[in-house]
């Protein structure tokens, strides 16, 4: 595959390293003569100094017949035009890095037929994300969100006798908005129809809405949960965006702890009253004594400064934290953390390098998530139908092993039935087996995400 990325700082870096070692033919773009030395003396790869958004350059990397184009600078004005210049060029799959995902809130879908990215990452809400995953304490193994978080995917384990497993799937009351999208049972992985029935220690993949994939979790088996109390150092973008979901929570108390007195007063209008905005320094052990940080249950330091996160987590544990998750920063810093006894560390950068891996490994332009080591995908597609007239589900032909797990129609999300329809136009989002795509695809004649007819 050939692939080009612009960026060559962690993410890029990264990527770079891995995908050259996979054989792939790498070009690399950086305007820092030093990233560009050092990658050069690093890594097998391609790479060029100067200006990502010049086309001429981006011409001279190969981009007009690269398979894969990737923008993963620290600017996300640039990343955003060097996105549309590639895909005029040729690009055919785009991926933009975004760390601020405020610009295209409300307006994904325009962004992506203006700019022609496939894929948005953020480097801020992966690591919300990551950390909500862990506060959570559910029964998934597995969360992944789409159109803009109002659509999840889950893998949960059945792991007792219950309900789901005494009845066939078409017998289930299930809560309406979900669909059983696959199963893995032992070495077998498909996609049930009605008449199959789950069994103990099947894995489930099922899509649909938040609340409504928790009561599925309730019916699976999971405890529910008890009070918990969560404190965030730190009201930069992912401090923010870990107390924006997790008020969504039930039973969850959030406190965050925002050093700049101005910072807090910008921030805290845009949290909910329930989310409790301190000012202070959560390395100030004062503080803590007197916030009593030590009854709470979670402790989350997110702030740029990777010695200020070790800090804080060694003085919440000191005085009773149960479990304290930092962000790092600084890939070096990670094993450290492990050192020092911090239960979770999260680097955004890594892991936005591991997501666009699977993207790269999947075998599909239009998918979005890669699931069960391949076994199965996740697609998002604009349906083109042939005709421009809208059909039920089940008449559009999908092959077996394909389902449809949610429309975006302007700014409504359906969870479809057989009986649903399909119009032109919609955001379809799809899970399917890998042998199915080409069939899935000429469905909704998309040889691109957002390609029109």
């Amino acid at each position: 595959m050939d692939i080009v990325i612009v960026g060559a700082g962690e993410v890029g870096s990264h990527l770079a390293d891995i995908l050259s070692r996979e054989a792939h033919r790498v070009s690399v773009i950086d305007s820092d003569p030093d990233k560009v030395a050092r990658l050069t003396e690093a890594h097998d790869v391609r790479v060029l100094h100067g200006d990502g958004t010049r086309a001429d350059l981006l011409t001279m990397a190969g981009v007009p017949k690269a398979d894969l184009f990737i923008a993963v600078t620290n600017n996300d004005r640039v990343n955003m035009l060097t996105c549309l210049v590639a895909k005029n060029l040729g690009a055919a799959k785009v991926i933009l890095r975004l760390k601020d995902m405020s610009r295209v809130t409300g307006y994904l879908y325009f962004y992506k037929r203006s700019v022609g990215f496939d894929v948005v990452l953020s480097t801020d809400d992966l690591a919300a994300e990551e950390i909500i995953g862990t506060v959570r304490e559910q029964h998934a193994l597995e969360v992944e969100n789409f159109a803009d978080g109002r659509v999840q995917l889950r893998r949960l384990r059945i792991e007792t006798e219950s309900e789901l497993t005494s009845e066939t799937i078409d017998a289930l009351r299930l809560p309406a908005g979900l669909l059983i999208a696959a199963v893995a049972r032992k070495e077998r992985f498909f996609v049930p129809d009605g008449n199959e029935q789950l069994a103990v220690d099947d894995q489930i993949y099922l899509i649909g809405r938040g609340a409504d994939l928790d009561q599925f979790e309730l019916l699976s088996g999971a405890q529910k949960l008890g009070r918990r109390s969560v404190v965030i150092m730190g009201g930069g973008g992912v401090g923010c965006a870990i107390a924006q979901k997790l008020d969504g929570l039930p039973n969850v108390s959030i406190r965050l702890l925002e050093k700049d007195p101005a910072r807090a007063k910008e921030i805290a209008p845009t949290l909910s009253s329930s989310v409790m905005v301190l000012v202070g320094d959560s390395t100030d052990l004062d503080l803590l004594m007197e916030e009593h940080i030590g009854e709470a249950n979670i402790f989350i330091a997110t702030t740029a400064d990777d010695e200020r996160n070790m800090v804080a987590c060694q003085l919440a544990r000191s005085l009773g934290v149960s479990r304290t998750v930092a962000m790092v920063n600084k890939g070096s810093y990670r094993q450290i953390y492990d050192l020092l006894g911090v239960d979770l560390a999260i680097s955004p950068r890594i892991l936005c390098a591991n997501r666009i891996l699977r993207f790269v490994r999947s075998s599909s332009v239009n998918s979005i998530a890669v699931l069960a080591d391949g076994r199965g995908e996740v697609l998002e597609l604009e349906a083109r139908l042939r005709d421009g007239k809208e059909k039920k589900v089940k008449n559009l032909g999908l092959p077996r092993g394909a389902v449809i797990g949610a429309l975006v129609r302007d700014d409504e999300v359906i969870i479809p039935s057989a009986e649903s329809n399909v119009k032109d136009g919609d955001q379809v989002i799809l899970f399917t087996l890998p042998e199915n795509m080409g069939d899935v695809e000429d469905i909704f004649r998309a040889s691109g995400v957002f390609q029109g007819s």
